[in-house]
């Protein structure tokens, strides 16, 4: 009878264990992470009797978590990439705004203006006119400027978002390693898996992977070992590395990433992190911001530079030469700028060739030291933009190539012309280029450097008039100003002479300037495109583009204050090929194509994004749902064990009960 009692309390414990399950699993059908269970029952061991082995009832061996690892993998792959689309869609769609959007385009701004110069050009009298000029330049200035400082505002988000993002990685971290930690204590004490922990240990990770892209690898069947990026330790059991977001070592404005150990040893890790919404953001800071930062830079600068050139061609109402329509590019605050990683006070800075603007390249360069010699190289690339190998024993020696190739100079800062290079060399290289280099910047903030010339203050200093050529010239030579010598048209030199309508004409072999009386002088080529005539005992340079496509006979006339030829080479900049033209004017975009690929380029990211991302959801749902197909709890299912397990209850409450029974009746029939 005690052997029916045993085996009655047996299946009695069981169908007890298996009830506690299902009620279990029915109970966290919503949590997530939560992974469905079952108790694994076995048969107890058996006893042998002359009549074979008597069974002694069942037991429950084990709790089983149901789950399929390569399904739990396949999410947090799935779950890391999709939010990796989704904070690149969610930047670039704002800065894909900014950029289409009517009221904010910098294309229709610079539209504007030119619309407003060719207006002031066919009426260069036009008090209305010049002043739309200023109205338009404040226009387009302002208008650059705020879209720096919305990208600069989008860009310090993005700093935030970072150190957001550390932190919870942090915080994951430390949860998976504690969890680490208490799973070993709870499968030592009791030899049985803590399946609660595992899944609570899953669910961290895959918050994990929403942030950044992880590596999960399994150490003896109970600790993980997490990393990210090629093999950088995370969590190593219960040991777990920090991440920090701090401003950059090259650039303060833009934060790196670093990862502490314990010891307090920090590893520059930015370019490791992938996937997950700090890989996406980061992605799209290098991908798309930066770029249009530099590229709304260069367009920008150029504009501002090839206006005050050819600004400085022409004569205003007063007689006087064109000084800048807006702001010297390269002030010495401008030029300190284009260097952000190092402190103001360091000799470094950025000068642009005023003269060689379609060559400025619209990407930052990182200078190095190595073995006493200078590196240039790609900053995103890190390819040796001259050649792999090559470096330079100074900076003047660098120079020279920099400014041939791309336009722009090391300076040491000072706004001078031409400008004084920056102090490094073989024999001492300082503190800000050792290490980590010299992040170099030449368009980045250009386009917050983009204002109207503070020496612009009268409509009348708009240098409308020029030098017009005779409508029947037979060739295309073209003339403008380079130095009125500080004089002024109507009275040069100590004459004085009066050049308004003076005349310049080429005999075949020489250019020949008259002045209105009568007085001739030929010019001098200087062998650069500039011709020195000596008229009044003073000094008139003038540019003559193509010079030897000058025709016999063909005239020019100077055309004092009235005139518009200026005003018209000022508006004709519109269309010139400006951006990455060769030296001989062929190839280029002009500053509107320019601007347009821009938003092009910007638009189709977004787009490519967008698809992304929804792909990207769909493929997370397939992955879901193949995990819940495994692991997840059904409700139907769990109700027919629940009825199952309920039956078997009963029934060995009914063994018991007969057990008892024949107890009673034994008792009972011994007793008489």
């Amino acid at each position: 009878m005690s052997d029916l009692l045993g085996i009655g309390l047996t299946g009695l414990r069981t169908s007890r264990n298996n009830i506690s399950v299902t009620g279990h699993n029915i109970s966290n059908i919503d949590t997530p992470g939560y992974s469905r269970q079952r108790a694994v029952q076995i048969t107890n061991p058996a006893f042998g009797t002359g009549h074979g082995y008597m069974g002694t009832g069942s037991r429950t061996q084990t709790i089983e978590r149901i789950v399929d690892q390569y399904t739990i993998h396949q999410v947090r792959v799935d779950t890391s990439r999709l939010k990796d689309h989704e904070a690149y869609l969610r930047n670039a769609s704002e800065l894909d705004g900014l950029l289409a959007n009517e009221n904010s385009a910098l294309g229709n701004a610079l539209n504007g203006f030119f619309e407003g110069m060719q207006s002031a050009a066919n009426d260069p009298l036009s008090k209305p006119g010049r002043q739309l000029v200023f109205s338009q330049a404040d226009s387009v200035s302002q208008r650059f400027k705020t879209a720096q400082s919305r990208l600069t505002d989008q860009n310090n988000n993005l700093n935030t978002q970072l150190r957001t993002y550390a932190s919870k990685i942090n915080e994951l971290s430390m949860g998976i390693g504690e969890i680490n930690k208490e799973i070993v204590v709870y499968q030592g004490a009791r030899n049985q898996p803590p399946n609660d922990l595992f899944d609570k240990r899953d669910e961290l990770l895959r918050e994990l992977s929403e942030i950044v892209d992880v590596n999960v690898q399994e150490q003896d069947g109970l600790n993980i070992n997490v990393s990210i990026g090629n093999g950088i330790p995370l969590i190593t059991g219960e040991n777990v590395n920090k991440l920090e977001a701090v401003p950059g070592q090259n650039d303060k404005s833009r934060y790196q990433v670093n990862m502490i150990d314990s010891r307090g040893t920090k590893m520059h890790i930015t370019n490791e992190i992938a996937g997950g919404e700090m890989g996406g953001i980061l992605r799209y800071r290098s991908d798309t911001l930066d770029p249009a930062l530099n590229e709304m830079g260069r367009i920008a600068m150029v504009f501002a530079g090839e206006m005050n050139n050819q600004h400085r061609a022409g004569t205003d109402l007063n007689g006087d030469q064109g000084g800048d329509l807006f702001k010297d590019i390269n002030t010495e605050n401008f030029q300190l700028d284009r260097i952000t990683g190092i402190q103001r006070t360091a000799p470094a800075g950025v000068w642009l060739d005023p003269e060689g603007l379609n060559k400025l390249p619209a990407n930052e360069f990182h200078l190095k030291e190595r073995s006493g010699q200078l590196e240039v190289h790609d900053s995103v690339t890190g390819r040796n933009l001259f050649g792999e190998g090559v470096s330079f024993a100074n900076v003047a020696a660098l120079n020279t190539d920099l400014e041939a190739t791309y336009g722009f100079r090391l300076t040491n800062g000072t706004a001078v012309n031409p400008p004084t290079d920056m102090d490094l060399t073989t024999s001492g290289i300082p503190e800000y280029i050792q290490g980590s280099g010299l992040l170099i910047s030449p368009t980045r903030i250009g386009a917050s450097q983009l204002e109207r010339s503070p020496e612009l203050t009268d409509t009348n200093k708009i240098a409308l008039a020029g030098i017009s050529g005779a409508e029947n010239n037979a060739g295309t030579a073209k003339i403008g100003y380079v130095d009125l010598d500080g004089q002024n048209l109507s009275s040069f030199g100590t004459g004085p002479a009066n050049l308004t309508g003076a005349e310049v004409t080429y005999d075949g072999t020489d250019f020949i300037l008259t002045d209105t009386a009568g007085t001739s002088t030929t010019g001098t080529d200087n062998g650069d495109g500039t011709y020195d005539f000596t008229i009044g005992g003073s000094d008139l340079v003038l540019s003559i583009a193509d010079a030897t496509q000058a025709e016999t006979g063909d005239t020019w006339t100077l055309e004092g204050t009235a005139g518009g030829q200026n005003g018209s080479g000022l508006a004709n900049l519109q269309q010139a090929k400006l951006i990455e033209s060769k030296d001989d004017g062929t190839g280029g975009a002009s500053l509107g194509e320019t601007y347009s690929m821009l938003v092009e380029q910007v638009g189709i990211k977004t787009s490519e994004s967008r698809t992304a991302a929804q792909v990207s959801q769909a493929t997370l749902n397939q992955s879901v749902s193949m995990r819940e197909s495994a692991s997840g709890v059904n409700m139907d299912e769990e109700a027919g064990n629940l009825i199952r397990f309920q039956q078997a209850y009963m029934a060995s409450t009914q063994v018991i009960s007969t057990a008892q029974k024949l107890f009673d009746t034994l008792i009972a029939s011994v007793g008489r």
